[in-house]
Order: structure tokens, then sequence, then C-alpha cells
């Protein structure tokens, strides 16, 4: 093995020491401390479920109906997916210069007329485009088919 893979392995090594036994230790030493001086006295009371102070009301496992996961699951998508947009909108920027290479990007410059310059700017704004189509297709598509809809 050459020397600089062995300083590498060190290196790691050093890394995962030093990361790993100071946490494990403080996980170990919490636990000890928990075990050794915590309070255990258990009871009837205390192994109930805990709601706002009042006697429960029912079971605390209660299936839920599969419309609340349906929303939470387009708000999810939906949501992070418009969070996206502007980072993605400012990365796409420089995209043409980043698919050209720079030296090809100027000599482009340099000898394109307008159309092709704006044609060239436009391929981050139309990939975006596309995108907002095939989201909004999703979003018709779910209202269609009456997932965005609550039965009284």
């Amino acid at each position: 093995m050459d020397q600089s893979a062995q300083q590498l392995i060190q290196i790691v090594i050093f890394v995962v020491v030093g990361f790993a036994l100071p946490a494990l230790g403080m996980i170990l030493l919490a636990w000890v401390l928990q075990l050794a001086l915590g309070y255990h006295r258990p009871n009837a009371t205390k192994n109930q479920p805990y709601e706002c102070g009042m006697k429960p009301m029912q079971e605390a496992l209660v299936q839920f109906d599969v419309r609340y996961y349906l929303y939470a699951l387009l708000f999810i998508l939906f949501d992070i997916e418009v969070i996206f947009i502007i980072p993605w909108l400012m990365a796409t920027d420089s995209l043409s210069r980043n698919l050209l290479g720079n030296e090809a990007y100027n000599r482009l410059i340099a000898t394109a007329d307008t159309a092709q310059l704006l044609a060239l700017r436009m391929i981050g704004p139309a990939e975006i485009g596309l995108f907002l189509v095939i989201l909004t297709a999703g979003l018709v598509y779910a209202w269609k088919k009456g997932a965005l809809e609550w039965e009284q």
C-alpha cells in the first residue's frame, strides 16, 4: 500500500473515532445516569396516553381515513415543487454557458444575432415552463379523479 493511501486511511479512522467515540460516550453516559438516578414508579395512571390533561375519550390507536394521507402527499408534492422553482430559475441563468463551455459561448455571443441569443437564453425558462406544464397536468389529473374532494 502506498503512503498516500495509508495517510487517507489514517485520516478516515481519525475522523470516525473523533466523531463516534464522543457521541457514543455521551449516549452511554446519559443512559447510565438515567438508570442510576432516574425516578421509576410506573402505574396505570402514568401509563395512559396524555391528551391535554383530560381522560382519554377513545382508544389511542385510531385508523385514519386514507384521504388524509392523500392530501398530505399532494401538499408535499406541490409545496416542495414550488419551493424549488426559484433556486432552479436562478441556477438556469448560466445554463447555456455551462452547456456550451465558456469559449464556445463567447464565440457564439460574438457572432450570433438577436434571435439566436434569445433562444440561447430561453433554454432554462423553457425547461421550467415544461416542468410547470407537467405539474399542472398532474394537478388537473388529481382534481378530475376527485382526489381533492372531501365527501360529506
